[in-house]
């Protein structure tokens, strides 16, 4: 993995719902909470066939230095 690129991240599951309304609902109210501006909120389709959607979360750890 290189370190320079944005793509690599680590990100872990919150929740999975069964429609996408409630996923999205559920990651605009994590944002809008987030008073730092760091978190990022995704939601991806999941399960079979795509019926599910799971939310995702990543917040950058705090380099020393």
């Amino acid at each position: 993995m290189d370190p320079s690129k944005e793509n690599n991240k680590k990100w872990q599951k919150v929740r999975i719902f069964d429609n996408y309304s409630d996923a999205d609902e559920l990651r605009c109210v994590m944002v809008n909470n987030d008073d730092t501006g760091l978190l990022k909120v995704k939601v991806h389709r999941c399960g079979p066939e795509g019926s599910q959607f799971k939310v995702k979360k990543h917040f950058p750890d705090q380099k020393k230095g």
